[in-house]
């Protein structure tokens, strides 16, 4: 440590030293406990465009379930009309 110019005697604080760290950390105190209330309205703007989100994510989902099941119901009923028809491809019935 000595070579790195550090020694391990530590200094002595003066009374003005620590009248000037009480008198910062007041202040430190005071602006997060002010920073507090201002980020109570930023939270609540957080909570409610998240809301927001959820439920336009909800409503795609939806309407892409019911697409789905659409296509799944005109699928179906494709496949039906073709077994009434009577055929169920264009290949050939050899096998």
């Amino acid at each position: 440590m000595r070579a790195l110019g550090q020694t391990t005697k530590i200094e002595r604080s003066t009374l003005a030293q620590v009248q000037a760290r009480i008198a910062f950390l007041r202040e430190k105190t005071k602006e997060a406990a002010s920073a507090k209330a201002y980020d109570f309205d930023k939270r609540l703007e957080e909570v409610r465009q998240k809301e927001r989100e959820q439920r336009e994510q909800k409503k795609a989902e939806r309407k892409a379930e019911k697409e789905k099941a659409r296509a799944a119901l005109e699928s179906t009923e494709d496949t039906e009309m073709t077994m009434i028809m009577g055929f169920g491809g264009f290949g050939s019935s050899k096998k």
